[in-house]
């Protein structure tokens, strides 16, 4: 017997009592069909599954297996023995569900039970699957640690034809540096999985698309991708599993590559508690900050024949001098104590690095700090081990901490010099490098529980880098994992400022991606890399639209203050989109199907959305020789029904253009990492002929939530009221009735100022 269930409206089929499970020839019974035929997954009784859309089956079936008594048992030889399959319902934080449970059991001593459910949703395009180790088990590990405990879901890879692709993310950064797309067949290899696989995007030509991933329990989740088949699982380092404990994994469906991703986001976001207030909290998102980490021309390099300590003064002084609105510091891995293998042993300052102490250096910088830390030596003076007061696990090279009140007093401690964000990295280092990690089911997420409530404890907000994917997930959970790194370490000249695939994972996960630092001038005498920054421009621009920190890290006398400012209002705070920067689905299409229309390069798109009207920036760069592409309205993922909307360059106020089915926006080769192309598009006026707010058009995001706080109209007026620094001045751009034109808008000492278009008149005042 089978059932088809749909994701939407599913379970009305379901049988709401035990079915005795029958011989082989059951799977052959007849099908039934739900009315919703965009996602259904189909049920047979004899444990095998398959997943259609509009009709086509996607993704069939592997076998389930379980690994106990180190020994590997299947449903595919029967030794995972299926007793019975069962139906309920009822419902939790997703809604209302029903689902089908698979029991198995294996011929040990024990009888020992698994189960294998799956559960569908009425109102979400979801299905969860879990597995679920109902008696527990000892000798669960796979070979190695890059294996699996038990396989399930599973799902056989591709087929014949080329009907369908993929997005693998994998390695560190969020899986940014192993992120793969290609075609989804039954010959692919390049599928990530293991300790650095990540969340995996399936779809077709048209877009439509599933994203599969962990739901719960992600730092000891895993994937495996063997002998043609794709499971889901527990990692395969661990080698005990107490009785009830479930992996769950999610299959989420929609029409859209971005839209599937926002959709499971908001998912696990929602399931989670994980809110955007955070971000808007965090100076360190917020504001504009000075860096010194990899790739700054401070990284382990000061100025000549001084001391770090002097050095930042140095820098203070021409933050000062230049006017540059630094709103904080940040210190990387320069200035505490290293132990074995170069890990942390003490996290307090050198006195070679700062004399006076940081407490003072602070004082005398007068700017909040955010601070740089890897992971911990085995020699590290906090471990009980080694004299110290808490509890670790030490290794032959590294150490863990265990206990929560270590990282309440560390976190008290550094709020003394100002600590208010506090930067994790070598995340995947520590957690692949400390075995503890890879063997124990829940020793991973202890260690990122307590970093993360002490944490918010102290209000210090926390940046992920270096992070796996299992990492970047498990950041869903906690308000204070406020930002992430997407990319590989800046370098001047590099290309890691590509993050528009990246930061598709990172904003589904409620964290705002970071690029890194960069320069704002392409020479910088005396630099450690030896290196220039041809494209100062393009990294200023990323930074931005990326909606995470931007912090340059120029030398002392290298800065371009008009570049950097054109980030920011004239008190630091950053005028960026209220959404990040991402890929379109056409530039993912493209690069997994050949054959299609689509940008042969990165194209990206930051949305705002204020007033009900949707202000978006597109970026395109670095097309592939010989190639063109025409972006449409419908390209965007953005404009769906609207009615006018006015592109403009960056550089040229007086160069916009109407955007339709019919003018597309066309791009070349021309379009450089060293001249990118930025264009801001404005949805016009409802009811007003070829009308709309255009903004400061001298800014990367003209306009953005942190200047524009509404936008309302009548059948003759527009009013935006503005906020800023007190006696800013700036120029605002707009059209009326198809002419172009701007005031000079000054803002008053109450930080505000308010913007009018008047129809009758002509004009527009701000005041």
């Amino acid at each position: 017997m089978s059932w088809i269930l749909g994701a939407f409206q599913a379970g009305v089929l379901l049988a709401a009592c035990l079915l005795a499970v029958l011989g082989p020839s059951q799977g052959h019974a007849r099908l039934q069909k739900t009315s919703d035929s965009d996602f259904v997954i189909n049920i047979v009784t004899d444990g095998t599954y398959s997943i259609k859309i509009k009709g086509n089956t996607w993704l069939s079936s592997a076998p389930t297996y379980f690994i106990a008594n180190n020994k590997t048992y299947s449903a595919a030889d029967k030794t995972l023995k299926l007793t019975q399959a069962s139906a309920s319902s009822g419902s939790d934080q997703l809604g209302k569900w029903q689902s089908t449970e698979f029991a198995y059991v294996i011929n040990d001593s024990n009888m020992t039970r698994f189960s294998a459910v799956i559960k569908t949703y009425f109102d979400l395009p979801v299905i969860i699957f879990s597995q679920v180790w109902r008696d527990g088990a000892t000798g669960t590990n796979g070979k190695t640690y890059e294996d699996l405990c038990g396989g399930y879901p599973g799902f056989q890879v591709g087929g014949q034809s080329e009907t369908l692709g993929f997005l693998s993310y994998g390695g560190m950064m969020f899986g940014d540096t192993k992120k793969k797309i290609d075609l989804w067949t039954n010959t692919t290899n390049r599928l990530n999985d293991g300790i650095e696989g990540g969340p995996l995007a399936i779809f077709d030509k048209d877009g439509n698309t599933l994203v599969f991933s962990p739901f719960n329990s992600f730092m000891a989740a895993s994937f495996l991708h063997a002998d043609g088949n794709y499971y889901g699982g527990v990692m395969g380092g661990v080698s005990e599993i107490p009785a009830g404990y479930n992996q769950d994994f999610i299959l989420y469906y929609a029409s859209g590559i971005n839209k599937a991703f926002e959709g499971w986001g908001a998912t696990l976001r929602g399931y989670y508690g994980k809110k955007p207030e955070m971000q808007r909290n965090d100076l360190t998102i917020t504001h504009l900050g000075y860096w010194t980490d990899n790739g700054a021309y401070y990284y382990y390099n000061t100025e000549p024949d001084k001391n770090y300590q002097q050095t930042v003064l140095d820098v203070k002084k021409y933050i000062n001098m230049t006017g540059i609105p630094y709103k904080y510091f940040q210190y990387d891995s320069w200035w505490y104590y290293k132990g074995i293998g170069d890990g942390v042993k003490t996290w307090v300052s050198r006195p070679d690095v700062f004399p006076d102490g940081f407490v003072n250096v602070s004082r005398m910088l007068n700017l909040p700090a955010a601070a740089h830390n890897r992971y911990w030596a085995a020699d590290t003076t906090y471990a009980k081990q080694n004299g110290g007061k808490y509890e670790f696990v030490v290794e032959a090279v590294k150490a863990l901490p265990v206990d929560q009140l270590f990282w309440y007093d560390l976190f008290r401690d550094a709020k003394k010099w100002g600590l208010i964000q506090y930067e994790q990295d070598w995340l995947n280092v520590e957690f692949s490098g400390v075995q503890a990690l890879l063997h124990n089911l829940t020793l991973g997420t202890t260690w990122l529980t307590q970093m993360a409530y002490a944490a918010e404890d102290s209000n210090i907000f926390i940046q992920y880098c270096m992070s796996n994917p299992r990492h970047a997930m498990q950041a869903v959970m906690y308000a204070a994992v406020t930002q992430a790194r997407a990319s590989d370490d800046y370098h001047p000249g590099s290309n890691q400022w590509a993050i528009g695939i990246s930061s598709i994972f990172a904003a589904a996960m409620g964290v705002a991606p970071y690029k890194d630092t960069f320069w704002s001038t392409e020479v910088q005498p005396g630099n450690p890399y030896k290196g220039t920054e041809p494209n100062y421009k393009l990294q200023a621009i990323v930074s931005t639209l990326s909606t995470g920190p931007v912090g340059p890290s120029d030398m002392v006398g290298g800065s371009n203050v008009d570049l950097i400012m054109k980030c920011c209002r004239s008190d630091g705070m950053i005028l960026k989109p209220q959404f990040p920067a991402r890929a379109i689905d056409g530039q993912i299409l493209k690069a997994a199907f050949k054959d299609i229309n689509g940008p042969d390069g990165e194209a990206w798109v930051a949305h705002t959305v204020i007033g009900g009207l949707t202000f978006s920036n597109i970026l395109v760069v670095n097309l592939a020789k010989g190639t063109s592409y025409t972006m449409y309205p419908k390209d965007t993922g953005l404009y769906q029904g609207v009615g006018d909307l006015f592109a403009v360059p960056y550089d040229s106020p007086f160069g916009w253009t109407g955007f339709d089915s019919m003018y597309g926006l066309t791009f070349t080769e021309e379009f450089t990492t060293e001249s990118p192309a930025l264009y801001h598009v404005s949805q016009g006026i409802p009811g007003w002929f070829q009308t709309t707010i255009l903004g400061e058009l001298d800014k990367w995001v003209p306009v953005s939530p942190q200047r524009v706080q509404d936008i309302t109209w009548t059948d003759d007026t527009v009013t935006a009221p503005l906020m800023g620094a007190p006696k800013e001045q700036f120029d605002f751009w707009f059209i009326l009735g198809s002419k172009e034109n701007k005031v000079i808008c000054v803002i008053g000492v109450d930080g505000t100022a308010t913007f009018k278009m008047d129809l009758n008149l002509g004009i527009a005042t701000c005041q």
